[in-house]
């Protein structure tokens, strides 16, 4: 039987990619104890898993963070049981459409010139300065004030928002080193942002502004749409989710232009081409690393039989290297046009990637535009030690040429 134990210890954080095609030749469907469920990593039997809601649930999956402690089922009651990730149709559809219409073509349209003018802002500070950490001063800031906008909340909040944001992903950290402290502040925390958004919400229905809380308020009080748990449930997620993605994103994209100096002069010489970067730095490096369901009934899944109730950990981002799907997976290729699954798949497929790739790359031409070169601070790269999210807590550089080492494995 394969040993399962180191799946659990920061080397896994720090390069889980060579464990993935461990996992994938020798048990692609492989039981975990100690993280109580089994790990999907072979890219058809993640494809399947998640394009088939009629045998997969969201609704009927604990988060990992229970999975992690049961202490941390305090104050997720409601982020568990009635967010739309966690939604199972009817009910997913009906929200889904709700939600819908601020990420339309239309909607994401109008969105550009704002988005533009504060990566001006970001990337224009960043120029005036020696060194800089690209995850404080673009990644982190630029989606949490375009998230935050679009909501109607006060961006100026946004260290309190990133703080509430790091302790909920913490919570759903797997490596066993959560004590008693920092599980008190992670439910502290997600009191705290449930507080602040049930009172933004109470003062919406007072005076409902031009924002998206509003419409989701008016949704509830208008046309009975929503229930209450659901608008402050949307909010959350909209929040946490408008942020964290994006943020990983434009972190990893500079990690993999660091790792790849070949890549940057081909971007500055054509910036059409970063649409296409960005899809292969979602391959590469997924901000998203893993999903969770839960079987209906008993199915097999990669040759492996399941029984009824069996949690599955999808993991993304080890589909994204499958060799049967992407020769050279370690590879890093601007040129593939990659079908990845990093914004998942089917109806759970993720509301916000137009939005998510608007920022990026919008944020990597000005980035590339205005800070005609950047290297890395001499360091390891700290990675979030998360299973389900893929990005770094900090990326310290300077401009001017590289003078190191690419900077990941």
């Amino acid at each position: 039987m394969l040993d399962t134990t180191h799946l659990l210890t920061p080397a896994m954080f720090a390069d889980p990619y060579p464990i993935y095609a461990r996992l994938r030749e020798q048990a692609p469907v492989l039981q975990v104890p100690q993280i109580g469920m089994w790990l999907v990593t072979r890219y058809d039997d993640v494809h399947q898993i998640l394009k088939a809601p009629d045998v997969f649930s969201s609704s009927r999956t604990p988060a990992l963070d229970q999975l992690r402690d049961p202490r941390l089922t305090e104050g997720v009651e409601m982020l568990a049981t009635s967010s739309l990730v966690a939604l199972d149709p009817p009910d997913h559809t009906r929200l889904r459409r709700l939600v819908n219409v601020a990420f339309t073509p239309r909607a994401i349209t109008r969105l550009e010139a704002r988005v533009r003018e504060l990566s001006c802002e970001l990337v224009d500070a960043i120029a005036r300065k020696d060194s800089f950490d690209l995850m404080e001063d673009l990644a982190v800031p630029l989606p949490v004030i375009v998230i935050s906008e679009l909501l109607g909340v006060d961006p100026a909040r946004r260290a309190q928002f990133k703080r509430w944001s790091d302790d909920l992903i913490l919570g759903s950290r797997l490596d066993g080193h959560l004590d008693d402290a920092e599980i008190d502040r992670i439910i502290a925390s997600r009191r705290e942002f449930v507080r602040f958004f049930h009172e933004m919400i109470e003062h919406r229905r007072r005076e409902p502004g031009d924002d998206l809380l509003s419409d989701l308020v008016r949704a509830e009080t208008e046309r009975d749409a929503l229930s209450p748990e659901e608008v402050l449930t949307m909010a959350l997620l909209l929040m946490v989710a408008g942020n964290e993605t994006t943020t990983n994103l434009i972190g990893n994209g500079v990690v993999a232009l660091l790792d790849h100096p070949d890549v940057l002069p081909r971007l500055r010489a054509d910036p059409s081409r970063i649409p296409a970067f960005l899809e292969e730095v979602l391959r590469w490096r997924s901000p998203v690393v893993m999903l969770v369901r839960t079987t209906r009934r008993a199915v097999t899944v990669g040759g492996v039989d399941l029984p009824k109730d069996a949690v599955l950990g999808v993991l993304v981002d080890s589909a994204n290297h499958d060799e049967t799907h992407f020769p050279e997976p370690g590879r890093f290729d601007i040129e593939r046009q990659p079908a990845h699954l990093s914004f998942g798949y089917g109806i759970h497929f993720c509301v916000g990637a137009p939005l998510s790739r608007l920022e990026g790359r919008i944020a990597f031409e000005e980035l590339l535009a205005r800070v005609p070169e950047f290297s890395r601070e001499p360091g390891p790269l700290e990675w979030t030690p998360s299973f389900n999210l893929r990005g770094l807590k900090r990326l310290p550089l300077r401009r001017g040429p590289s003078l190191s080492a690419p900077a990941t494995p």
